[in-house]
C-alpha cells in the first residue's frame, strides 16, 4: 500500500513540475515578445513627436524621456496581456484586449489554448471610430 501511495505522490509532483515548466515557458515567451518590441519600436520618433507637440504626462514635468516611454510601454503591454488571459473577460481567440495611456496603446491577443499569441505597441496621435449612428 505504501508503494501505491508513493507512486501517487510522484505522479502528482511530476504533474506539478510539468505545470510549473509550462507556466515558466509561457512567461518566458511573453517576456521575449516584450523584449522584441522594446528592441524594434522607434521610441525616439515618439519622443520627437511629443516634444514637437509639448506633450506632457500628468503628474510629471516635461516631455517624457525615452526611458520613461519604454517603462510605460512595458506597463501597457503587461496590462494588455493580463487582460486577454483573464477568464472573466471571456474573449475568444480572435479578440484583442488593449491598455492605453499617454499616447501608448498596448494590445494583446490569445491563441485557442488561452496563451498570449501576440502583442502590439502603438503610439497614437489621433483616432476616430464610428458605429454608424
Amino acid at each position: 500500500m505504501i508503494g501505491g501511495f508513493l507512486f501517487i505522490i510522484f505522479v502528482k509532483n511530476k504533474l506539478k513540475i510539468k505545470y510549473i515548466m509550462e507556466r515558466l515557458s509561457q512567461h518566458m515567451m511573453e517576456e521575449k515578445m516584450i523584449d522584441n518590441i522594446l528592441k524594434n519600436f522607434d521610441f525616439k520618433k515618439c519622443r520627437n513627436a511629443m516634444k514637437a507637440l509639448d506633450w506632457q504626462w500628468a503628474m510629471r514635468e516635461g516631455v517624457p524621456t525615452v526611458d520613461m516611454l519604454k517603462e510605460a510601454s512595458i506597463e501597457r503591454l503587461r496590462s494588455a496581456m493580463k487582460g486577454v488571459k483573464d477568464k472573466e473577460n471571456r474573449l475568444s481567440s480572435d479578440e484583442t484586449y488593449f491598455s492605453s495611456s499617454g499616447g501608448l496603446k498596448g494590445t494583446a491577443w490569445k491563441n485557442r489554448y488561452g496563451h498570449v499569441a501576440g502583442i502590439r505597441l502603438e503610439f497614437v496621435l489621433t483616432e476616430w471610430d464610428s458605429d454608424g449612428d
